[in-house]
Order: structure tokens, then sequence, then C-alpha cells
């Protein structure tokens, strides 16, 4: 059937939504990777990225069988992230980066979703949201605010370039949300 991914900024209600399409209608929710595995000691230096191809190949799986997939975060992720920061010295460097998941297209081990949503909205709100979730630290999230108006830039290319669908929604309420996701072609 499909591939969703929702993306947008720490706090903007990625994980809200992707739950409330998977109890009310009948995706399959596949969290972050930070969510999903226990990273482990001495950590390979690819061990995140095919954490996210293998995200990517159960969503994968979810849609040849007829379903549809929400995957909480882009599974390329780590392009856009390490090219935003690419001036942190604890980032491997993103031409590493680029050849992993060149390699990984090339080998059909990853795709792009069929459809990205891009869920925004102001800076106090995220703010408001972030200090009443006592369920999650959200360490760096201040840091993460910077990625916003790059990330938008990335998606716009990735949606020119015509290589996934891109919409970009005011992350209001979620079953709102939700209907808009869900009343797109």
């Amino acid at each position: 059937m499909s591939i969703i991914c929702l993306e947008g900024a720490s706090a903007v209600g990625k994980t809200t939504v992707s739950r409330l399409l998977e109890k009310e209608f009948g995706f399959v929710h596949i969290a972050e990777v930070n969510q999903l595995f226990q990273r482990p000691n001495n950590e390979p230096s690819t061990w995140y990225f095919e954490r996210q191809v293998e995200r990517w190949q159960w969503a994968h799986a979810v849609s040849q069988q007829g379903g549809a997939a929400v995957l909480d975060g882009d599974p390329f992720q780590p392009l856009w992230y390490n090219w935003i920061f690419n001036e942190d010295e604890h980032l491997q460097p993103l031409a590493d980066v680029f050849d992993f998941y060149q390699q990984s297209l090339l080998a059909g081990d990853i795709e792009f979703p069929h459809q990205y949503f891009v869920l925004e909205t102001t800076y106090a709100e995220l703010k408001a949201r972030k200090d009443s979730d006592l369920t999650r630290s959200r360490s760096g999230f201040d840091k993460h605010l910077r990625l916003i108006e790059p990330q938008k830039t990335y998606f716009k290319a990735i949606h020119h370039r015509g290589l996934s669908s891109v919409s970009f929604l005011e992350s209001d309420d979620p079953h709102r949300v939700a209907q808009k996701i869900l009343s797109q072609p």
C-alpha cells in the first residue's frame, strides 16, 4: 500500500500522530531508532545507519503485504543531520554518511518513503510541548531547533527532485493532522 514518514522538529507531534494513525487507522507505527534499539557498547561506526535501513525494511515489508506503515522520523535523517551540524566533531563526516546511503540505495536496501509529512508549529508551541511532556527528556532540544529551516530546505529539494512527495502540515490538533494525512492522494 504505502509508506509515509513524519518529520519535523522535536516536540512537533511526530510520535503522537504516528501512534494515532496506528491506533485509529490501522497503520503500522515504526518508531525512531533510539526507541526501537538499545545502543551497543563499542558501537560500530555504521550501527545507527544500519538501524535506519532496518526500519525502512520493516516499513517496506508492511507495504508489500498490503498494509500502510508510518515511519516516526526519516530513515535518511543522518544525511541531513550531519549536513546541518557538520561542524560537530562527534559526528561522522558527511562523505561517509553519503557513501553508506548511496551504497544502500544502489543495493536496493532502502528507498525514500512514498510520502513525507513535515509537521510545523511555532517555537513557542514546541517549547510548551517539550515542557509539558514528562515522558521524554528531549536532550539537545535547543540545538535541534536549529534544524528547522535547513530541514525545510532539504525536504523541498527531495520533493523538487521527485525523490518523494513532501507536504508541510501545521501541527495543531493530532486528529486534524491525521485527517490531513489521510486526505492526501
